[in-house]
């Protein structure tokens, strides 16, 4: 009964919650603060739409078809890391938010320009966001492309 939900509720879930977060004012100025490339979390979100798609034509297909079942499962690991991605970068936007109001209470600061986005050191924090990013993006590519294999259709009409 476990798999019967691999590409249900919990695809479903996931992928509302992940969609909320990419919205996100807070991670789009983190990207911008940081000088990330944006493109990555666009391209995050058209992954995103694209491997929904798809998965709603799998949920039906699973049953019937082993091959499906075990697409539907990389999908929810490649869903997994990218929520992990999404939730790192939402506990990096925390810090720096009491970071930056610890230094204000500390200092009178009049500034008011946020600079929680770029007061804490960034370089190999960019890196690994930005890395861990291309492996995610490239990973949903990867089953995407191989849903025509699978005989898969894009139920919505996206990507």
């Amino acid at each position: 009964m476990a798999l019967e939900l691999v590409g249900g509720a919990l695809l479903s879930a996931f992928l509302q919650v992940a969609f909320e977060k990419l919205a996100s004012p807070q991670v789009l100025d983190f990207f911008r603060g940081r000088k990330l490339d944006e493109k990555l979390l666009n391209n995050l979100e058209i992954k995103l739409n694209s491997i929904q798609a798809l998965a709603d034509d799998a949920e039906l297909k699973q049953f019937r078809d082993p091959p499906v079942r075990n697409w539907l499962l990389k999908v929810k690991d490649a869903l997994f890391d990218a929520e992990d991605l999404l939730d790192e970068i939402q506990h990096e936007i925390s810090k720096c938010q009491v970071e930056a109001e610890a230094e204000a209470e500390s200092q009178t600061c009049t500034c008011k320009v946020p600079n929680f986005l770029k007061s804490s050191p960034v370089g190999s924090f960019n890196k690994e966001i930005k890395s861990r990013m291309e492996q995610v993006l490239e990973d949903l590519e990867n089953l995407a492309s191989q849903s025509g294999y699978l005989g898969l259709q894009n139920a919505s009409g996206v990507g």
